[in-house]
Parts: structure tokens; sequence; C-alpha cells
């Protein structure tokens, strides 16, 4: 028995950290579409930078609808994967070349939108997958705990998943809820050393990770926090209302080809405003967050909110993904500007207004906190997680100022 679970064991830890490794792979290869699709293939038939977003835009435009009508709502967001699980009970991991094909195809064609949707869908398919091999492993363990060395091996490894093995909810594997808790933590702790690993061996410029930039410290410091969160209250504010009209006027619509266009078209109207406006901004947000302060306020503030109204207008019109990077990047340019006009601490006084819109949009402060302080300098760590935790406290505390 003890062999048993020790190989058990094993396996465990190699595919969680092939799925950390996989989601890796998975946001590198996002930005190599992007280059195919917006450098070596523009470049190869001589498409004018000022050319590029119609050349790629419109025509995948109508692939992004042919994708939706014929394939399904992919990919699925963060919201959406949760109430399946909850109501269902499992996630259909059969799913995946669904999430991967839509997910790449709408990232790549420089949609307003995150990563974190697919890459979550994927995750969680991947996850399930593994949860339902543990189950089956489980179950043979009074027969395979008897098996010689390569017998337990080949159990283990080689039996075949069946339709009903999804059934049986995983909690029954536990003694207490406890136990399920710890379990499902250690194998995420697990699965993120391969996931920060394998940027570790392949690192990508200006991904997230801790950033160390070199902060002057004032007192006057403290001066900044109330102005900073009420600015970052107003612009989450906005952005959630945006969303939910959005939402409201044009993702009700039955037409999802034409609407998959006219999402195309905005991105490509929105492109000649600025080419920020595209893509989701997880790999350009420490970059624009250096150069920010540098920008004219007018320009900032039209940056984020046109970005806000491109990301939520795209995603009801079919280009979906997720909506956290984008909201980001936009409120590091709000940031700036109150920056700026704020003779104390620029960098502390943008992070807190991140850190207060993030937290009203995704109304999770932990969640927020943890996110930010991979894109934030690690020195204003504490102060994002204060300011993350009394945001929703306040949010709590007083419902109407809840979006």
């Amino acid at each position: 028995m003890q062999r048993y679970r020790l190989l058990t064991w094993f396996y465990l830890a190699f595919w969680s950290i092939v799925i950390g490794i996989t989601t890796g792979v998975y946001l590198n290869t996002i930005n190599v579409v992007i280059d195919l699709l917006w450098r070596d293939l523009p470049n190869l038939l001589n498409i004018s930078t000022q050319w590029k977003a119609v050349a790629v835009c419109l025509p995948l435009s109508l692939v992004i609808g042919l994708t939706q009508k014929y394939i399904g709502a992919y990919p699925l967001t963060i919201a959406e994967i949760l109430s399946e699980t909850k109501i269902k009970g499992h996630f259909d991991y059969h799913r995946w070349w669904k999430i991967l094909f839509a997910g790449l195809l709408i990232l790549g064609s420089g949609a307003s939108v995150g990563p974190e949707a697919s890459a979550s869908g994927l995750v969680a398919g991947m996850i399930y997958w593994l949860g339902c091999r543990y189950k089956l492993i489980r179950d043979h363990a009074d027969v395979g705990s008897h098996k010689s060395f390569f017998d337990q091996i080949h159990l283990i490894w080689l039996t075949r998943l069946e339709h009903t093995d999804h059934q049986k909810p995983l909690t029954e594997y536990f003694r207490s809820d406890r136990q399920r808790k710890i379990f499902y933590l250690f194998w995420t702790l697990v699965a993120t050393v391969g996931f920060f690993g394998y940027f570790h061996f392949f690192p990508q410029e200006d991904v997230i990770g801790f950033h160390h930039p070199q902060v002057a410290w004032q007192w006057q410091g403290i001066l900044v926090v109330i102005p900073a969160m009420v600015i970052g209250w107003l612009f989450g504010f906005l952005f959630v209302k945006i969303s939910k009209l959005s939402v409201k006027w044009v993702g009700r619509w039955n037409a999802p080809i034409i609407k998959a266009i006219l999402g195309g078209i905005l991105l490509v109207c929105a492109a000649m405003f600025s080419k920020d406006i595209l893509f989701s901004g997880e790999f350009s947000i420490v970059p624009f967050a250096h150069s920010s302060l540098q920008l004219a306020p007018g320009f900032l503030i039209a940056l984020a909110f046109i970005k806000a109204l491109v990301t939520n207008l795209s995603f009801a019109l079919g280009w979906r993904g997720g909506t956290i990077f984008p909201a980001i990047f936009s409120s590091v340019a709000i940031g700036a500007t109150l920056a700026q006009f704020l003779q104390w601490m620029p960098k502390l006084t943008a992070s807190l207004v991140v850190a207060t819109a993030i937290t009203v949009i995704l109304e999770k402060p932990l969640i927020s906190a943890i996110v930010l302080m991979l894109l934030l300098p690690i020195q204003f760590s504490i102060f994002i997680l204060l300011i993350c935790v009394l945001t929703n406290w306040i949010l709590k505390k007083i419902p109407i100022l809840k979006p």
C-alpha cells in the first residue's frame, strides 16, 4: 500500500507540474500567434502599419463569428466555469480544443480582452481530468496495492477513464473539508512551481512577476490614499457599468456573425486612436506603467475610457475573453493621471488607484491583491493588500457604492 501511495503522489506531482508548464506554454503561444498575425504576415505581404488592423481584425472577425455560431460561445468566462462546476458538479474537459482554438483566435486577432478566461478554461479542464484520474486510482487502491511494481505503474498511468468517472464527487474521497482544502492548496502550489519554473527557463520580457523599481519614500505619501481610493472607485464603478450596459444593449443580439464583424470594425476604429487599445495589455502593463507618468493627462484619460468601452463592447459582440488585464491597464492610465496632479510618490498613487478600481470590479480583494502584486512594485504589496481589503469592507458596509 505504501508503494502504491508513493506512486500516486509521484503521478499527481508530475501532472500538476505539467499543468503549470502547459499554462505557461499557452500564454507564450498567444504571443507567438500575435507576432505571426501582426508582424510576420504583414511584413511578408508588405502591409503598412496603418493598415494592419484592417488586414487582421476584419477578416478574422468573420472567422470569429463563424466560430461563435457553429462551435459555441467560447472561451468560457471564469464566472461561467465556476457556475457550471457548481450546478453540474463537474467540468467537461473534452471541450479543451474549443477553448484553445477560440482563445488563440480571439486573442491573436487583437481583441482588447485578456487570456485569463481561456487559460482558466484550459486549467479547469486539466485539473478536472487529473481529479478524475485521482478518483480512478483511489477506486483501484485495494486491488492495486497488492500488485507488482510494474502492474501498479500500468494501473496508475494507463488505465483508461470511463464516461462515468466524473459522476462521483471528488469531495467523497476526503475525510473532512479541511483535508480537501489542504489537498487542493498543496497541488496548486506544485502547479505554480511548474508555471513560474517555465518562465524562469523561457523568460518573457515584462511578463508578470515581482518587480523592484527604486522607490523614493516620503511620509506625505499617506496624503494620496483618500484621493487615490476615490478616483479608483469612480473608475471601477464606471467600468462595471459599461460592462452591464454593453451586455444589455448588444450582448443579447442573436446574430453572432454580424456581432463579430461589428467587433472587428470597433477594434479597427479604436486602433486609429492608439495601438494600446488592441490586445489585453498583460505583457505591456509594466512598461506602460513606467512611461505613463510622462504622457499627457488628457491622452491617458481618453485611453482609459476608450479601452474600457472597447473591452466590454468587444466581449458583448462575441470577442470573448477576460477583462481583468484590460481593466488593470486602463486603471494604470487613470492612476498615472492622478499622480501627475499630486506631488508625492506618483508610483504609490497610481498603484492605490489600480488596487481600488480592480477590487471594485472583481469584488475579490485577495485575488485582486495577488494579481496586482505580480504587476506593481513589490515594495507596495502591503499597501495594495490593505487598500483591497479596505475597499471591499467599505463596499459591504455601504452597498450603494457597489456598481
